[in-house]
């Protein structure tokens, strides 16, 4: 009997690996592990795989020379970019009132840190750290003194122990038999304390936006709808048209727009908004402790720290 029962705790878990990896929801309704699931997993792995990357116009499926060229992509994509020396000093920008910045900066509570992880999906794929939420939440009542030890220490210092906001960049496939690394989308895997720190400044940042960013601003926006922003397109060529006049459409790339910010910048327009300067020192610390290592077919390249021109 003691032996069965190993047996069952040994299934159980091999069930929540497979759910994880198979990503389908049958086995999360109630079937079972069987030979469906597997295949799932070979599929998924096989349509992810990075079979080789383009090196100096020369197709190369080397294991080695991939995971080179994939970290040497992202360090590139990382590192700042020259500084053209363009500044908005004359430009005018909505600020923060004082007493709402002071708000922010305030204590975090056990309510807000449990709410913020009960709202994260409890399977979703492992960090760096190996854990995921179904784990913090499982075990919330032994783990939650440390949790909250943790999340005042950087209440107070604004920084993150060595490793804790350690990264692994996943590389899937944006179309079907990628030749080059540009055509994976990559996704980065995080561990969960940094997760739950972000996602508490996250829910802070929720309550303040309507207040600095413009009102045409539609998109990523909590109780904006991106659709606002289609509509209003719509409407803009059709009075051109109406009216028989000339006009320019811009159209932003969305990863260079959000995704390529010089962290000086992303500090000077804080400050320029009206943030605490604790605010300001939580945002640092979560940038400066960064570093990434690149998954490649189950296998890490080095690890590196990324650089958008802080000093």
């Amino acid at each position: 009997m003691e032996l069965l029962s190993q047996l069952g705790m040994v299934n159980k878990k091999l069930d929540s690996i497979y759910r994880q990896k198979a990503r389908v929801n049958w086995l999360k309704h109630g079937d079972f592990n069987s030979k469906f699931f597997h295949s799932a997993i070979r599929w998924r792995r096989l349509k992810n795989e990075v079979k080789g990357v383009e090196v100096d116009s020369q197709w190369c499926e080397e294991p080695e020379v991939v995971r080179r060229e994939a970290k040497l992509l992202f360090e590139k994509r990382f590192m700042a970019t020259q500084d053209f020396g363009v500044h908005l000093g004359s430009v005018e920008f909505r600020s923060l009132p004082l007493e709402v910045s002071r708000n922010m900066v305030v204590s975090f509570s056990e309510e807000e840190v449990k709410n913020v992880v009960w709202e994260c999906g409890g399977s979703k794929s492992l960090g760096p750290d190996g854990f995921n939420f179904n784990f913090i939440k499982s075990c919330w009542e032994v783990i939650k003194v440390d949790v909250m030890a943790a999340m005042q220490l950087f209440h107070a210092t604004g920084s993150l122990p060595k490793g804790c906001n350690a990264s692994f960049i996943a590389l899937i496939p944006k179309v079907r038999d990628p030749s080059s690394l540009d055509q994976f989308r990559p996704i980065s895997l995080v561990g969960v304390i940094y997760k739950i720190i972000t996602k508490v400044l996250s829910s802070h940042m929720k309550k303040i936006m309507s207040l600095i960013i413009d009102d045409c601003q539609s998109a990523f926006l909590c109780d904006r709808g991106l659709l606002d922003s289609v509509i209003m397109v719509n409407e803009v060529f059709e009075e051109i048209n109406r009216n028989k006049k000339s006009g320019v459409c811009f159209k932003v790339d969305f990863e260079k727009a959000y995704d390529s910010v010089r962290w000086s910048f992303l500090f000077d327009m804080l400050h320029r908004l009206g943030f605490h300067d604790k605010w300001i020192s939580w945002v640092k610390g979560c940038l400066v402790s960064s570093s990434v290592s690149v998954l490649v077919n189950g296998s890490l390249t080095e690890e590196f720290k990324p650089s958008r021109g802080l000093r």
